[in-house]
């Protein structure tokens, strides 16, 4: 799990909301995280910090932080994997990116933090692909990456929120 701590938190740009340090201590509460209920605990933490709630907005370290989530789909079965599906059902198309704040593409073009989170999103369909079609999980995981995978065959993260 130590790969799930190489993102220098506090290199991401936000607001003065963003809390770098709660990302970093949630990612590394889950690398050495001996429970799901702790485990689940630290992604909501970590979710905490990447975005607000209240505003319904995603800052800029909401994308290296899909990737944690992903990580969390994949391997922490349970409450973990559920909390994680959870809040990528809840960004999908309904969250923001934070006014003011972009990110940077590998060619250095701009990208609106919502594009980066459907790209991570999309690049791991396989992963929930997987956790869709596991049986032996009998939590609510399964139709969670289902839903999910729905949303991604149903179009764009900002095809969704133009018809809201």
């Amino acid at each position: 799990m130590d790969a799930w701590t190489t993102v220098d938190w506090f290199a991401v740009p936000g607001p003065a909301w963003y809390r770098p340090e709660a990302a970093a201590g949630a990612v590394q509460d889950l690398a050495v995280a001996v429970s799901a209920d702790g485990a689940a605990l630290a992604v909501g933490r970590l979710v905490d910090a990447v975005g607000n709630d209240h505003r319904g907005t995603l800052y800029p370290a909401a994308a290296p932080a899909v990737n944690v989530l992903l990580k969390v789909i994949h391997n922490l079965p349970g409450k973990p994997r559920i909390e994680a599906l959870g809040v990528l059902l809840d960004w999908w198309g309904c969250f923001a990116p934070e006014p003011g704040y972009t990110l940077q593409d590998d060619d250095g073009r701009p990208v609106e933090v919502t594009e980066a989170v459907e790209r991570e999103i999309r690049d791991a369909a396989d992963v929930l692909r997987t956790v869709a079609g596991d049986w032996s999980d009998g939590s609510p995981a399964r139709k969670m990456a289902k839903d999910l995978l729905a949303l991604l065959d149903a179009g764009s993260w900002s095809d969704l929120a133009a018809n809201r």
